[in-house]
């Protein structure tokens, strides 16, 4: 029998050793296929820009990954090892643009050369734009009221603006940024607080932190408060004297801590003229003089004098001395206070007082 030389042998029945290769690989992918295991788990995504451009669309920070592979290979590998990423760089002007989700392997990912990786979604739409940087104003938000008597008087900012980046349609207006609230409830005195800034969107970025420290001042609250139509009350009149006409009513103005001038109250002031600079009838300007709770700053008093008419009582009663006109005119008068002075004749009643005594009751 004649032997076959190995080419021959290996093209004898080749239909059917082709057929038995192709089954024994189609055995091994269903085995691998039974074999590997899937595992979920969810990344960073990142986009890469060209230099001076920036993404002003929404777009997912972190996304889903299915990592396939052997059960022991995947069970090894740690998540912050494979990144997820989508690259704009090849794209250097404005614009929409529809992008694969790509990754970079490092680590443990590295070793499971078999090691399959699928996102959801597998691809992401992403605007691009001019990237714009500005210097902007950081604004407290406050919220609450101080305890009652007590005001925010002043306020520090530290840093008082901040550097931010982002789309050019988006920083056009932009002018401000705002912290988050900030809490005066109940304060008494000075404090300071860390707080943060909030972003007006996810695509403005403050290199710079957004982290900013506050500095409250708090102080009793300073209040204004007028008090009107309040009576003039004359203290030692002498015996026998009287006003002729009714005296004028009072205005005050006051300034004081908003507890103090609150408590105060107008029945417990007091304004008056000193009777004892009266010594006789006649026309005389005197001092409006008060007596007021302590704390309170007069800033205002109307009138700051009082102009009376001082004339002879009409008549007293029980212990008082009476005193008539005619015992002014005629010297008689028996009261020290309303006698005439040594050296001095008693003036008749309805005469004008003398100068010297008009004098004396001015100043």
């Amino acid at each position: 029998m004649k032997s076959l030389s190995p080419f021959s042998r290996l093209l004898d029945r080749w239909p059917i050793k082709v057929i038995s290769i192709t089954l024994a690989i189609v055995l091994y992918l269903l085995f691998r296929m039974n074999t590997m295991t899937e595992r979920q788990i969810a990344v960073d995504l990142s986009v890469v820009t060209p230099e001076g451009f920036v993404v002003s669309s929404e777009s997912p920070d972190r996304i889903n990954l299915t990592m396939r592979g052997e059960a022991e290979d995947i069970a090894g590998v740690l998540t912050e090892d494979v990144q997820a990423f989508i690259n704009l760089v090849p794209y250097p002007e404005e614009g929409e643009y529809r992008l694969p989700v790509e990754f970079h392997k490092t680590g443990t990912a590295l070793q499971p050369e078999a090691l399959e990786l699928r996102s959801r979604p597998r691809e992401i739409s992403l605007t691009l734009e001019r990237r714009t940087v500005r210097s902007l104003e950081v604004i407290p938000e406050l919220s609450g009221f101080p305890a009652l008597g007590y005001e925010l008087t002043q306020y520090f900012v530290s840093p008082s603006s901040v550097t931010a980046v982002g789309p050019q349609s988006q920083m056009a207006n932009l002018t401000e940024l705002k912290t988050e609230l900030i809490d005066l409830s109940g304060r008494r005195e000075d404090f300071s607080v860390t707080t943060r800034l909030v972003r007006p969107s996810t695509q403005i970025e403050i290199p710079g932190g957004q982290v900013v420290e506050f500095r409250g001042v708090v102080d009793e609250a300073v209040v204004i408060r007028t008090i009107v139509d309040r009576e003039i009350v004359v203290f030692d009149l002498p015996i026998g004297l009287q006003i002729q006409d009714e005296l004028p009513r009072v205005s005050l103005t006051v300034q004081g801590s908003q507890l103090t001038v609150e408590a105060a109250r107008p029945q417990d002031m007091t304004f008056y003229i000193d009777g004892t600079e009266i010594d006789r009838p006649g026309f005389y300007t005197l001092p409006l003089k008060m007596d007021i709770p302590s704390g309170l700053a007069v800033l205002q008093v109307i009138p700051l004098e009082v102009e009376l008419q001082v004339i002879v009582g009409e008549k007293s009663t029980g212990n008082d001395i009476s005193v008539t006109e005619s015992a002014f005119a005629s010297g008689e008068a028996t009261d020290p206070d309303i006698a005439p002075r040594d050296g001095e004749e008693a003036e008749p009643f309805g005469f004008s007082v003398l100068p010297d005594y008009a004098a004396g009751a001015g100043e």
